[in-house]
């Protein structure tokens, strides 16, 4: 393979590789949230608990979900406020700062407030999110 093609090869691996759930809370949220701003609508499920995702009605539900809330999203500035694991190896809770940038289609940019606080899930050594609505009460630290 030649060098000009092997470059793009090694910047998509790398880009792809990016998503996807961590093996701590604060970094599977942040996980999240660069998907939702690279719209990689369809690599969020890998970072939902497969039983919220379940009760959410599957990957394509979710993705919907997302992308209607955040399909005019241009920029996410996202910092961890306070993380907690409340069980060891089994659920925690994030709470984060966010504003995300949105910009339609004829429309001047503008902010809006996105934090929250969101529960996860721990399954095989990474922490999964739990779809607000779907774990019963909302989560608080």
């Amino acid at each position: 393979m030649s060098r000009a093609a092997l470059i793009p090869v090694l910047a998509l691996t790398l880009f792809t590789g990016c998503y996807g759930p961590k093996s701590s809370p604060e970094g599977t949220v942040k996980s999240f949230y660069s998907a939702i701003e690279a719209q990689e609508w369809m690599t969020l499920h890998e970072m939902l608990d497969p039983g919220s995702l379940q009760k959410s009605g599957g990957p394509g539900k979710a993705a919907a979900f997302y992308y209607s809330i955040y399909q005019d999203i241009q920029d996410i500035d996202l910092s961890i406020e306070e993380s907690l694991i409340t069980r060891p190896d089994e659920d925690a809770v994030v709470r984060f700062k966010c504003t995300a940038t949105f910009r339609a289609l004829g429309e001047m940019p503008h902010d809006n407030d996105c934090s929250d606080t969101l529960a996860l899930k721990y399954h095989d050594g990474k922490w999964y999110i739990m779809i607000p609505g779907t774990e019963g009460l909302r989560p608080k630290i």
